[in-house]
């Protein structure tokens, strides 16, 4: 019922906020649009003057937190969206009214086994900060460190599961409806996006995460990350230390203190090259909320929170995404179209000279603006509205990764819009690049793999011996395999003249027995000419 229920409202507000009109004058529906023109309406609206962009942000408002969630999760895919529907997405905002207090007292009571006097100095019931997921309580413990309190909101687990139903066939749905749907990969965005809120669900693994991340920068003065205290620490239910800084949108406060927005930039843009690149495991939630600023050594560091969306790439993905940053910025547009192809972002067959044309054509002038003024942002968007043209495939393991260079890229150009990210990057990525190759990568990964070697040596005579054998074995069945082939066709090419024969001899009784009144006097040379032809047709 409860099914029912909420498939009546999505399709409600698709016809509501006239998505069906926009589908319509969308190629992305192929010949199959013209079913919508079976709706009545559309027949005498179908030229309402509609804003698209807005609308699918209202539905993702109407529809809840989860969808909300994946609204600004999608609004950095320059690949799948326009660029008005990814600025209208990106102003979702988890706008939800927090849970009673009482009930996040007895949650934590649960779910840790003790009465909250006894673990607690102090607790606030009124929450700090409420998002669709948790909401956070501050609190001091009994030994007087100040924490903050993260509980699961109790009833989210049901809402979720049953959104994410509903997306899956959305998506299946629309990918049956054409290819260029099918190339959106949508099944695996919502597979994707179900593993992430699943994620953010289970508050041990954030805890495991923020660990990693704070062992990572152990020995950096640039960033910090908060304590967890995993002696009190259950799936829906976190306790970290308290941390007190400047929330990095609040400007004003910044420049009262004497914080350089021109480093800030800097090491923004810094921090993710390092964490994608250097580490492997990046923060994939850097909205400014989730980031502050504290003054440390004369200096500042970057405080991170909220370690629910983390991300990482496989070497191969880090390999070639570092490639096509380096190729595309000295200009090596063959190298791009090159390995656009082998990463298998476009299909295998695409022309390459024509693919590196279109990309010169289409961001060459981009890079003739001062390297201070090339926009990231812009360049992916001018890559993927060529890469679209050939068949782009989307990358569903770049999403969290695209996501959070786009919003480092904004923070850096908010605090300075002269920033270089090219002079910031390059030397980050060129080194890692020279760390992926040459004899000490060799013996590296050798040395590593040292006992894997020894462990496997004993086996490989063995090995060798039933290659031997297989091949011995399959060379005496391709024998057999040869002769019985060979039968099979001389069979067929028996048949095969058999029925020529008869069929050559229905002809000629054919020609012979019917009457052709006007054929008579030429009836003798017809039958040589049908000959003939039987005979140069006859089969070898």
């Amino acid at each position: 019922m409860k099914n029912f229920l909420r498939i009546s409202k999505i399709t409600f507000l698709f016809f509501k906020y006239d998505i069906d009109k926009y589908l319509i004058r969308s190629n992305l529906m192929g010949s199959k649009k013209y079913l919508f023109f079976l709706i009545p309406w559309n027949l005498f609206t179908f030229k309402k003057t509609i804003n698209i962009a807005e609308n699918i942000r209202l539905i993702c408002e109407d529809l809840g937190p989860i969808f909300v969630k994946l609204g600004q999760m999608i609004s950095t895919r320059k690949d799948l969206l326009s660029e008005d529907i990814a600025t209208e997405l990106a102003k979702l905002q988890d706008n939800v009214t927090p849970f009673d207090g009482e009930i996040a007292r007895k949650l934590i009571e649960d779910e840790l086994g003790k009465n909250i006097n006894d673990i607690f100095e102090s607790f606030d019931s009124s929450p700090m900060a409420s998002a669709s997921i948790a909401q956070v309580h501050p609190a001091k413990l009994k030994t007087g460190e100040d924490v903050i309190v993260k509980v699961v909101r109790p009833d989210i687990r049901s809402k979720i599961i049953q959104d994410i139903s509903l997306m899956k066939r959305i998506a299946n749905y629309l990918e049956n409806l054409s290819d260029d749907f099918k190339r959106m990969h949508l099944i695996d965005i919502v597979d994707d996006y179900e593993m992430v809120i699943y994620d953010e669900l289970n508050l041990i693994k954030e805890a495991a995460n923020a660990k990693q991340i704070r062992k990572n920068f152990s020995n950096s003065n640039n960033i910090y990350i908060p304590t967890v205290y995993c002696s009190y620490l259950t799936n829906k239910v976190m306790i970290m230390e308290r941390i007190y800084g400047i929330p990095i949108n609040d400007k004003k406060l910044l420049e009262m203190e004497n914080i350089s927005f021109e480093d800030i930039a800097e090491k923004s843009v810094e921090l993710f090259f390092i964490q994608v690149f250097e580490h492997n495991f990046f923060h994939a939630d850097m909205h400014p909320g989730n980031i502050f600023i504290q003054k440390h050594n004369d200096s500042f560091r970057f405080v991170l929170v909220d370690f629910g969306i983390m991300g990482s790439l496989s070497e191969f993905d880090k390999k070639y995404l570092a490639e096509n940053f380096i190729a595309f910025f000295n200009r090596d547009y063959a190298s791009v179209a090159k390995l656009h192809v082998e990463c298998e972002w476009v299909p295998k067959d695409t022309n390459i000279p024509s693919l590196e044309s279109a990309i010169r054509e289409n961001c060459e002038c981009m890079l003739d603006k001062p390297i201070k003024d090339v926009s990231l942002s812009d360049i992916i968007v001018g890559l993927f509205d060529t890469a679209r043209r050939f068949k782009l495939e989307v990358q569903p393991q770049l999403i969290l990764m695209q996501k959070t260079l786009l919003y480092t890229e904004g923070l850096g150009r908010e605090f300075n819009p002269e920033l270089d990210l090219w002079k910031t990057s390059k030397p980050i990525l060129e080194k890692w690049m020279k760390e992926q190759k040459g004899p000490r990568v060799i013996a590296k990964k050798i040395f590593t793999n040292f006992d894997d070697y020894l462990e496997i040596l004993p086996e490989v005579p063995s090995f060798f011996r039933r290659i031997s054998n297989h091949y011995s074995g399959n060379s005496s069945d391709l024998t057999k395999n040869f002769e019985q082939l060979r039968i099979i066709e001389e069979k067929l090419s028996s048949n095969r003249r058999i029925n020529h024969f008869y069929f050559s001899l229905v002809i000629l009784l054919g020609t012979l027995l019917i009457p052709f009144e006007y054929f008579s006097s030429f009836k003798g040379e017809l039958l040589l000419i049908i000959a003939a032809l039987l005979y140069l047709t006859r089969p070898k």
